[in-house]
């Protein structure tokens, strides 16, 4: 892909954000989290990217993959007031969906549209999906962890802002009381992945999003996790999780140079 294609998809994009602002403050945050998360994740795939492929096409490719991931963020807000596909739709399907409808990588050769859309399509599956190329899996593995080193952002911030200002649908609508339960936790103790269908209040969908450590493809994003501090800050206030920061942080240290 070319960096002035790359240029046009940043045009295009901002434009389309800007289609979704609101009068409404509290759909206003909503949209402007998701913005500002594109944005982040197109940073944090620059990082990746770098690191683990070859040619200056290729990073900008993976670039323009970090930008558009959640596209299907927007329509999705704007039609169900809410991020959570399990009650809505599943914005990386409606990503594609978003993409054919308006068309900005119509410039594009055939295999890069393919690529990126391919990636917004699956960057949120629990698993990746069998019958992908390699060349597909490398982008999957590169959106699926920029992604994750920005959610976690976006969870610690939440919490350390004001409830007045919080982006409401940051939070799934999830009880905001409850502790995790013991089979969320012991999945972690396990390291295993946790399903969304087991989360029932914030606390578990907190181990949730740290029971990604353990679908981590690259030691950059390892390394990345551990420099930004978010295992405590995630997990700071959490009851009857004692230990759990120091066994995931020895896990990571394992695995960095992997």
């Amino acid at each position: 892909m070319k960096k002035e294609e790359l240029a046009s998809l940043k045009s295009w994009f901002k434009g389309f954000c800007e289609s979704y602002y609101s009068a409404e403050r509290e759909d206003h945050l909503n949209i402007l989290l998701k913005e500002i998360h594109s944005y982040k994740v197109f940073e944090n795939m620059s990082l990746l990217a770098q690191q683990h492929l070859s040619s200056e096409a290729d990073v900008v490719l993976a670039e323009a993959i970090g930008l558009l991931h959640d596209v299907g963020r927007f329509p999705q807000y704007a039609k169900y007031k809410t991020f959570r596909d399990s009650i809505s739709v599943n914005h990386g399907v409606l990503g594609v969906e978003t993409i054919i409808k308006e068309y900005p990588l119509a410039s594009l050769s055939t295999d890069d549209y393919d690529l990126i859309t391919r990636s917004i399509k699956y960057h949120n599956a629990y698993k990746i999906p069998s019958g992908q190329s390699d060349e597909a899996i490398t982008y999957l593995k590169l959106i699926r962890d920029a992604d994750k080193l920005d959610i976690w952002r976006v969870f610690v911030e939440y919490f350390e802002t004001s409830p007045d200002n919080r982006p409401s649908a940051a939070a799934l609508g999830l009880p905001l009381v409850g502790a995790c339960s013991n089979d969320v936790l012991n999945c972690l103790y396990n390291k295993q992945m946790v399903a969304l269908r087991d989360v029932s209040t914030l606390d578990d969908y907190k181990l949730l999003q740290l029971s990604w450590i353990f679908d981590l493809n690259y030691c950059t994003s390892r390394k990345l996790l551990l420099e930004r501090g978010y295992i405590g800050r995630i997990l700071e206030k959490m009851p009857n999780v004692n230990g759990l920061e120091a066994f995931l942080t020895e896990y990571l240290l394992e695995k960095r140079g992997a």
